[in-house]
């Protein structure tokens, strides 16, 4: 008669498949921080916990180790300086904007990147900032979703040092009046520092709808003897010269 075996983690006792942990899968799993003060090599799991515990972690990516209230005790802390990683990336940013006439970033990692380069003391910022996101709990989709909240957070906080860093929040501003934002709507945004306000972009429009006006104006001047002007109908039909 064989001997009746059970699963070292749960204790049942009936399963359709128990197996081992050793070897190769062993190593694999004490890589990547799963395994529990309480097992070794060769425990017996069975079905049920060997793939919650050991094969469904390891193909959703290495696991964030929980910390116990002990354990937090005797960790050291490090001081974060938030009011000098704020003044920092804001000179940063301003410097982007009025002195070296630069476009916004758009992108997460290039903030990061730029950022720690320039101060390395600000990667334990951006550090918190990703875990916050609680990156192995999500997708690579919603990962990408929260990069873009991290980024405003960014320009957010930098504005709260310099109100000048206005280049991100004008774009956004640009954006929402040609989806058909109302005014109201952009100074409410506006209001709560998200934006700027509907005037700056009306300012704005008429800046490029003047300048292409005087654009249009000096080009047929200069090439009056060999310009066509056209009667387009919806951009597709020409009726009359």
């Amino acid at each position: 008669m064989s001997e009746k075996r059970s699963c070292n983690e749960c204790q049942a006792t009936e399963s359709s498949r128990f197996r081992p942990l050793k070897g190769e899968k062993w190593r694999e799993v004490k890589s990547k921080g799963l395994t529990k003060e309480t097992w070794w090599e060769g425990i017996i799991l069975c079905n049920i916990c060997y793939m919650s515990l050991v094969e469904n972690p390891l193909k959703k990516g290495p696991k964030w180790k929980k910390v116990t209230e002990e354990e937090e005790v005797s960790m050291p802390r490090v001081k974060l300086n938030l009011s000098k990683v704020i003044k920092t990336m804001a000179k940063v940013l301003y410097e982007r904007e009025y002195v070296q006439k630069e476009n916004p970033i758009y992108d997460f990692d290039e903030m990061r990147e730029l950022m720690e380069e320039i101060e390395p003391a600000l990667k334990d910022f951006f550090e918190q900032l990703y875990i916050a996101a609680r990156p192995s709990e999500r997708s690579n989709q919603m990962i990408d979703r929260m990069k873009k909240i991290m980024l405003f957070i960014c320009y957010l906080l930098s504005s709260l040092n310099n109100t000048k860093i206005t280049a991100f929040k004008f774009d956004l501003a640009y954006y929402l009046d040609s989806a058909g934002t109302t005014n109201e709507g952009l100074n409410t945004m506006a209001n709560l520092s998200v934006i700027t306000m509907s005037r700056s972009v009306d300012r704005k429009k008429k800046q490029m709808s003047d300048a292409h006006k005087e654009y249009v104006k000096n080009a047929l001047e200069h090439h009056s003897e060999n310009a066509f002007v056209l009667n387009v109908d919806d951009y597709h039909n020409i009726h009359v010269q």
